[in-house]
Formats: structure tokens, sequence, C-alpha cells
């Protein structure tokens, strides 16, 4: 395995700490503007390549501010935030009562519908059922006028 002499091992050395302090200008600036700092927006301000967020001595610096995946998540909730949530949710129960009965009120309201529906296509169907019956009728009338040599046309409209 080759080994990597002094002029590399300084110039990587010099590299790492040039991104090191790139790194960290992005984390002060977006903290500066009192922002949430995320790999995305470093990122984007510091022009550097996700993979670079990878190496071990990146994650450190990001471990060290404790931001991106090392920030610290809080656990206690303060008692305004439980009062505000409490609120919130009793206010959803209402909200969500309210809309069961609408639901149900809009389902009444559906089977009625489909009921009234039902009834006008069984009207329909005996309607269309006399209608045939009608037209067979007349067209009989019709050719036992024409057997007999009466025409409509000599027939008085009523």
């Amino acid at each position: 395995m080759k080994k990597t002499s002094e002029n590399m091992q300084r110039m990587y050395a010099i590299k790492r700490e040039s991104t090191l302090k790139n790194i960290q200008e992005a984390i002060d600036e977006i903290q500066g503007l009192d922002r949430i700092v995320t790999k995305k927006e470093l990122i984007e301000i510091t022009g550097l390549s996700s993979g670079t967020f990878s190496q071990e001595y990146v994650k450190e610096l990001l471990k060290k501010n404790k931001v991106c995946q090392f920030k610290e998540r809080s656990k206690v909730v303060s008692e305004k935030k439980k009062d505000i949530t409490e609120k919130k949710y009793e206010q959803l129960l209402i909200e969500n009562e309210h809309l069961r009965s609408k639901m149900q009120d809009f389902e009444i309201v559906m089977d009625k519908n489909n009921q009234k529906y039902t009834e006008l296509q069984s009207k329909f169907s005996q309607l269309d059922y006399e209608n045939k019956l009608l037209k067979g009728k007349y067209q009989q009338l019709l050719e036992y006028l024409n057997a007999i040599g009466v025409t409509l046309d000599s027939i008085p409209m009523i």
C-alpha cells in the first residue's frame, strides 16, 4: 500500500481546515439570521458536495455546533404550548363531531335521493313498457286500416 507523502498530507490538512472554516462561517451566518441550520442550506451556501458532509471531520464540526442531525431535541413542553395544544385538540374534537354530524345528514339525504332515483327508474321502465305497447297497437291499427283500404288522411282529427 502506498504511503502518502508529507506534502500531500499537508495539502489534505490545509484543504480540511479550509472546508471546516467554510462550513463554520456558513453555520454562523445561518444562525445569525435565526434560521435552522440544515445540510441542504449548508450545501447551498458553501458549494460543497453532500458527500463532504459524510466525512468524519465534518460530522465532528456539526456535532460540536449541535446542528443538522446533531441538533438537540427539546423534550420539555412548556405549559403555554401544552395549553395551546389542549385547546387546539378540543377545537379539533368539536370540529370532528360537527363534521360527523354533517356526514350523517348527507348520508340521510343520499339515501333519500337513492330511493327517489330507484322509484323514478321504476316509473321510467313502466312508462317505457307502456310506450312500446302503444307503438305496437298503433302499428297494428295502421296495418288493419291499410288492409281495409283506409288511410290516415281520410280520418278526421278529433
